[in-house]
């Protein structure tokens, strides 16, 4: 690419959007070859970094910003979007990895049961324990199936019959 990084290109949006289909991957690819450092030719990936100390990563962000504070330039890379461009020298780089390893996590801030790897959340003793039903709702046919089985609708069917039945002699 050579003096691309250097030099500021004018593109006729209005003819290139219509005429490439592709228009807004290459527009995307060409601004983040603009945004990266010149004069720094190879790049760093964050998780490869991490992989190695066998640490979380930290975000991008935080990363740049701790090179930026080392007073050292940072960019991203348009290769990898996980990838980072810095002119800090590898030194610098591996004590920020380090003092982020070291902070990500201490055992002693886990609690006794989590060190232990005791379990803190049983399941369930029974099947269907948890929330029951909203108050308030209706009871339909369906729900009572569901829960007490159709032999209970059956049975209060025959006794709403025989209850029918003895109501109609009576009156008469």
């Amino acid at each position: 690419m050579g003096n691309f990084h250097t030099s500021r290109c004018k593109i006729n949006e209005g003819s290139m959007k219509d005429s490439y289909s592709a228009y807004d991957r290459i527009s995307a690819v060409l601004t983040r070859i603009s945004e990266e450092l010149p004069d720094v030719p190879l790049f760093l990936s964050l998780h490869n970094l991490c992989a190695t100390l066998k640490c979380t990563s930290p975000s991008a962000v935080i990363f740049r910003s701790a090179m930026i504070n080392a007073g050292y330039r940072s960019s991203g890379t348009h290769m990898n979007p996980l990838g980072l461009k810095s002119d800090a020298p590898m030194d610098v780089i591996w004590d920020i990895m380090r003092c982020w390893a070291n902070f990500a996590r201490v055992v002693a801030s886990l609690g006794k049961a989590q060190a232990k790897k005791v379990a803190r959340f049983l399941p369930n003793p029974e099947r269907h324990l948890g929330p029951k039903l909203r108050a308030g709702c209706q009871i339909t046919s369906k729900l009572i199936i569901a829960l007490l089985g159709i032999e209970a609708v059956n049975g209060h069917m025959n006794h709403q019959k025989t209850e029918n039945a003895e109501n109609a002699n009576t009156e008469s």
